[in-house]
């Protein structure tokens, strides 16, 4: 089966729903397809695929839904921690313009980086050891970054680290959500394929039923509609000759 969107998903369910059920439901549409193997038992087979896709559907949402509110979080989180190692770095680098050594022992010696990973190695570095390098402590805490200031702009880069282990849990949790899906989905759709093409076998001469299940059916011309497009070809044919 070809990678669903979201409405052939939904015509999927709905289709299966209404073969399915009104299969269970109506003894005449069981007692001709049950001629074809398809017993009330074999069709409880296809009910439990498809309360199993829609089972999986609606996990998925879930797995998606709760992903798209950790990257909100996590945006918000990770935009206070960026500040906080901003205004720290600014602030060094006023107090030790003249020594550059501090500076490279809190590893504030180019632009903040980009990716997370470096960011929350970059970040983290810088206030551990600034909180523990006495020297440094001594002359930030002059600057308004004392001991209980580090810890308290610390915290934000620590929030935006388990901010960000978060997400990715919920990232792999909705990935995995959407692999059970196509894979339930995929199930849920060889099983109707199949039974339609023996559906369409065992009511070839019941119309009515087979429209019940939702199946559409093709008639051919009738007669004076057959006859209605000669008699067109003919005037046509006719009108050119003239």
């Amino acid at each position: 089966m070809a990678h669903l969107n979201k409405r052939s998903i939904s015509e999927l369910l709905t289709s299966a729903q209404t073969v399915i059920f009104n299969s269970l439901a109506d003894p005449e549409i069981l007692g001709y397809v049950s001629k074809y193997g398809y017993t009330k038992e074999k069709i409880e087979e296809g009910k439990n695929l498809y309360e199993a896709a829609v089972e999986a559907k609606n996990n998925q949402t879930k797995a998606a839904g709760a992903q798209y509110q950790a990257t909100e979080v996590l945006k918000k989180i990770e935009k206070i921690a960026r500040e906080a190692y901003l205004d720290l770095a600014k602030v060094a680098r006023a107090v030790f313009k003249d020594d550059k050594s501090r500076l490279a022992q809190l590893g504030i010696t180019g632009k903040m980086p980009l990716k997370t990973a470096d960011f929350l190695n970059v970040s983290m570095n810088a206030f551990n050891n600034a909180l523990t390098i006495p020297e440094i402590l001594d002359s930030l805490t002059h600057f308004g970054y004392d001991e209980a200031k580090l810890n308290s702009e610390k915290q934000k880069i620590i929030d935006f680290e388990q901010a960000n282990l978060r997400q990715e849990a919920a990232k792999g949790a909705a990935q995995q959500a959407t692999k059970d899906q196509e894979a339930a989905l995929n199930a849920l759709d060889k099983w109707l394929s199949q039974y339609v093409s023996i559906v369409k076998v065992a009511l070839k001469d019941n119309k009515q039923l087979m429209e019940k299940l939702g199946i559409r059916v093709y008639s051919g011309k009738t007669k004076a509609q057959r006859e209605g497009v000669k008699k067109a070809q003919a005037t046509k044919a006719n009108k050119k000759g003239q």
